[in-house]
């Protein structure tokens, strides 16, 4: 669901394409044998997307050509779609689009047109590949990124589509037809939303008689005819727009031969196998359940469940017999477990119960609280869990049945759990409510062992009987190789089967990656406790998976620094490029341990002086050692606004990883400007003032907040959910919304409405940034621990990831990973647009360390952190702004109590107020520190002055921590947060009294 429009103009059209590449895949079970002849309905939740403009500005980027094609191999298909996509407005846009793989298809290749030519993406691990594309693309050049989301989200990224000019992307899959009776069935779906200037699809049946290919449903115009090769159809049209329903298909049924279908290929110098056959099943009935437990998804991505009630109704019915169930909900948390008895007929009781749920929040299964008698187990879910360590915690022994009626679904992961408990996976969206309940209550052949001396790492797709054959792939040892597989019957018999592997490798990678997608698919069940392998096997095969992506590049220079595979044509030149910089970067990080300790040295000679604190008489120019700039240090910004202005007019630098700029000479002036009276006149920085912090109640004009202001509390929750139907995509519904059942003490609802955050534009690190810090504003910093995590493991280039996760951490009381956390920041080199961020982080983590040991805590572990950087320095008062967008500046502005405002153009005030530098590229933050403070009232302002972002936004989310005591055991924290629309926009934040 993507969140409010991303700001920037979305290929959703590109859906439809890719889609057009993707044929259905039938229930990984044996249902019955469908009646007489083919028959098919689309998916009910495929819509053709549309070709959306954000903000209705400028037109729909245009599809000149959408060229597919299609090789089929026995029950194996490749497909690769090319598109030419043109860009009608007199901008540059970015192009980003999700789009959804059902079960058993993977993407294997992508390639984009560099220069005029299509250039193949090289593998990258995940974080990695979000870190280049976003460097690469503030410089204005050519990259383009495929990516995994969640479950079978994939998300395609390409920069630029230039303005008034085509761009042309290819995409290839491969994938396991369904088969329906005695035919694997391949089918394409030509539905688009807009005309397309030129279609064109040809699909080879290869090895395949004429009389061995039927066409269920084409198009006028296609036509099949016999090749050298085996039988190909052809179809071309101008202008096209297909009919609605399943006439905008195109199925092809292909006649199995019965023999052994083996594939054989070499990827990397290993040779690799990948092998089909033919066994019926005989499935009998599983023992009648006495509890069953069932798990009920209602997150808010789960509304697409609902068709699952018939299916669920036909289960019951066919049991025969009264059962007792209880119900566990499933959203941001398990809800209450409820108790019923359901009887044959009687199933609507349980029913209103369900269809009363609604679909709301995250979904969390790290704790299934399932009762220690259930015996069976029914979990109705997509998979596809959003919120807390992602994981499906399931350590009970029943048998799970998977139920998914949604179109985007973890099949990976739903498949993988139902074989780990011997149970099932049935997809409800395509099969009737009595085939799926008749395969729920089933179970039949298994496969209990693989076993080859001549082959390793065998691996199958599932150990049930899937659709009349089994499915094995490995790595061969030898030319000629028999895999022994051992098959185990529920009444207890055992058979095993050979299958002999002599084939030649000619298929290319094909069999590597079929290997590798069901390597993939036996770890998708915890993939972050796999992380390493499945990226490794990503990079050795070229595929997209949970931890991996591909990824496009135009310069050999980025093929080099970032140390990718050079494509045939810029081999040689990334290698030379590349031994000039490895040699350099031993020498970089080291070179930024030294500058921040002049930058340590520098802060704490203003730590260290006394500011005065009476009222300056007049305004004194500042010392000229004290207007001089530091990327680190405490002088006043040397630059004007004019300067600020050109540097946001200009095209983005390029990024530079170099070590921050050494410190200058001290700025702090040798003698001291105080008397003894003067100091008098504040508190030592080791005692707090007493002091009140007002935070400015942030105003809302929305619609919807005079309701939900105004509804009692008994209706809140049902007044929320009368308004969320028009604002399903806005993050500022859902996070207005929260802060209202907070204000109204129901910390559970808000924190329901709250996660829906995460449940919208999967792994979007913008919205789960806003989300963890409103849950740490909530004071629930065990929940944003995990999203943090998250963060750090989607955006592991950005530093605000480990500094945000190192001070949930120390809040929740873990200060030995928070203080590891935070010297992440500390010590690397980050991109130039960060800088100031290590310093800020520094004094986090010795205010961390002191509190540790002032509380008698066990000693830290701060081996890693220099010595020379090891002081912590407490602070009267401090304020620190960051927010949610990349490529924004966001200033702030302190006043105190002589009416002196400390901002980047005066970074030192009269009575010791320091500003950090100023951040005007990235996400902040922007910190001010005041060691002793003058009794009084200051104010904190913030102003949007702009963004450099290729993609517009709707808004910027300002988070603001002021703290007194900052560094001490009475350190006090307030947290807010407001949103800035527009440029110029100036808004108070908070007010602090020091008395």
């Amino acid at each position: 669901m993507p969140h409010a429009s991303p700001a920037r103009i979305a290929i959703r059209f590109l859906q439809a394409v890719v889609t057009a590449c993707l044929s259905l895949q039938a229930l990984a079970t044996s249902p019955p044998p469908p009646p007489p002849g083919i028959k098919f309905m689309p998916p009910p939740d495929w819509r053709p997307p549309a070709i959306a403009v954000n903000h209705n500005i400028g037109q729909p980027i245009q599809l000149r050509a959408a060229t597919v094609e299609v090789d089929v191999f026995g029950d194996q298909a490749r497909t690769s779609v090319e598109l030419r996509l043109f860009n009608p407005n007199p901008r540059i846009l970015e192009g980003e689009l999700q789009f959804p793989l059902q079960e058993g298809q993977v993407v294997t290749g992508f390639a984009l047109d560099v220069n005029g030519r299509l250039r193949d993406a090289v593998p990258v691990p995940k974080a990695k590949g979000q870190e280049i594309f976003e460097d690469i693309r503030r410089r204005r050049v050519d990259p383009g990124l495929l990516e995994a989301a969640a479950g079978n989200q994939y998300k395609l990224r390409v920069y630029p589509i230039p303005a008034m000019g085509e761009r042309r992307v290819v995409i290839t899959l491969t994938e396991t037809l369904a088969r329906q009776r005695d035919a694997g069935v391949l089918r394409v779906p030509l539905m688009f939303t807009s005309p397309v200037g030129q279609l064109q699809v040809k699909v080879r049946a290869h090895g395949a008689g004429r009389q061995d290919v039927q066409v269920l449903q084409a198009p006028a115009g296609a036509e099949l005819d016999a090749s050298a090769t085996g039988t190909e159809l052809s179809l071309q049209k101008n202008q096209w727009q297909a009919p609605q329903g399943p006439a905008g298909w195109l199925q092809l049924a292909l006649r199995r031969t019965g023999k052994p279908q083996i594939m054989v290929g070499e990827t990397g110098g290993k040779t690799f196998f990948a092998g089909q056959l033919d066994l019926r099943d005989e499935p009998v009935k599983r023992p009648a359940p006495s509890h069953i437990a069932l798990v009920w998804d209602a997150s808010a991505s789960a509304a697409a469940q609902a068709r699952v009630l018939p299916v669920l109704e036909a289960y019951f019915r066919k049991l025969g017999q009264p059962v007792k169930l209880s119900l566990l909900v499933m959203r941001n948390k398990a809800e209450t477990v409820r108790s019923f008895t359901v009887a044959p007929g009687r199933f609507d009781e349980l029913a209103d119960v369900l269809r009363a749920e609604p679909f709301d929040g995250s979904s969390n299964f790290d704790e299934l609280p399932i009762p220690a008698d259930v015996d069976t187990t029914l979990m109705v879910t997509d998979g596809l869990m959003t919120d807390g360590k992602k994981t499906i915690r399931y350590t009970h022994t029943a048998p799970v049945i998977v139920i998914n009626g949604a179109a985007s679904a973890d099949m990976a992961r739903l498949a993988r759990l139902a074989d780990r408990t011997g149970g099932a996976l049935v997809d409800a969206a395509l099969l009737s409510p009595d085939e799926a309940a008749q395969a729920m209550l089933m179970h039949g052949w298994r496969i209990a062992k693989l076993d080859s001396l001549s082959a390793r790492q065998l691996v199958t797709p599932t150990t049930r009987v899937s659709q009349g054959r089994i499915s094995v792939a490995g790595e061969l040892l030898d030319s000629n190789a028999r895999i022994d597989i051992t098959l185990v019957h529920p009444d207890g018999r055992k058979r095993t089967l050979a299958l002999q592997v002599n084939a030649k490798p000619v298929s290319g990678h094909w069999p590597g990656q079929q290997w590798a997608q069901w390597r993939s698919a036996e770890l998708a069940e915890n993939a972050g406790l796999h992380s390493a392998e499945l990226q490794r096997i990503a990079a050795a095969h070229g595929i997209v998976g949970p931890n991996s992506s591909l990824i496009v590049l135009e310069l050999a220079s980025d093929y080099a620094r970032y140390s990718l595979p050079a494509p045939p044509e810029l081999a040689d030149e990334v290698a030379r490029l590349g031994q000039q910089q490895l040699a350099q970067a031993a020498q970089t990080r080291q070179a930024h341990i030294e500058a921040m300790v002049r930058q340590f040295d520098e802060r704490q000679r203003w730590w260290d002086r006394d500011f005065p604190k009476d009222t300056p008489k007049r305004a004194e120019p500042k010392a000229k050692a004290e207007m001089q700039i530091s990327q680190g240090g405490l002088g006043s910004l040397a630059g004007t606004a004019r300067l600020r202005e050109q540097a946001m007019g200009a095209p983005a630098a390029a990024p530079s990883f170099a070590p921050a700029a050494p410190a200058p000479a001290p700025i702090i002036a040798a003698e001291a400007r105080a008397d003894t009276a003067d100091k008098r006149l504040a508190k030592p920085a080791g005692v707090p003032p007493a002091s009140t912090i007002a935070l400015q109640a942030w105003t809302h004009d929305a619609p919807y907040m005079k309701r939900l202001q105004n509804a009692g509390k008994d209706d809140l929750y049902r007044v929320y959910l009368d308004e969320r139907a028009a604002y399903l995509n806005s993050s500022s519904f859902y996070m207005d919304a929260a802060g209202v059942f907070f204000e109204r003490g129901l910390p559970e609802l808000g924190l329901r409405v709250l996660s829906n955050l995460a449940e919208m534009n999967l792994e979007n690190r913008q919205l789960l940034r806003l989300y963890a810090y409103r849950l740490v504003q909530a004071r629930r910093n065990d929940l944003a621990v995990p999203v943090f995590e998250r963060i750090s493991e989607l955006a592991p280039n950005e530093p605000q990831s480990w500094r945000d996760l190192g001070l949930a951490l120390a809040e929740s009381g873990q200060p030995q990973r928070a203080v590891n956390a935070l010297w992440e920041v500390v010590s690397q080199p980050w991109n130039g647009r960060f800088a100031g961020i290590n310093m800020i982080a520094l004094a986090e983590l010795n205010a961390i360390a002191a509190q540790a040991s002032a509380s008698g805590q066990p000693a830290l572990d701060l081996s890693r952190v220099d010595t020379r950087l090891r002081r912590n320095l407490p602070l009267a008062l401090r304020v620190v702004m960051a927010w949610d967008t990349d490529d924004t500046d966001i200033d702030m502005w302190v006043s105190d109590p002589n009416g002196e405002r400390a901002s980047y153009a005066n970074r030192l005030t009269y009575q010791g107020g320091a500003m950090s530098p100023d951040a005007t590229g990235g996400y902040g933050p922007e910190e001010f520190s005041l060691k002793a403070a003058k009794p009084g009232k200051y104010g904190v302002e913030a102003q949007f002055f702009g963004h450099r972002q290729q993609v517009l936004s709707a808004g910027t989310t300002v988070m603001v921590r002021v703290t007194t005591g900052f560094g001490t055991p009475q350190a006090r924290d307030e947290w807010t947060t407001l949103r800035l629309t527009r440029g110029q926009e100036t808004v108070r934040v908070a007010e602090v009294e020091v008395r």
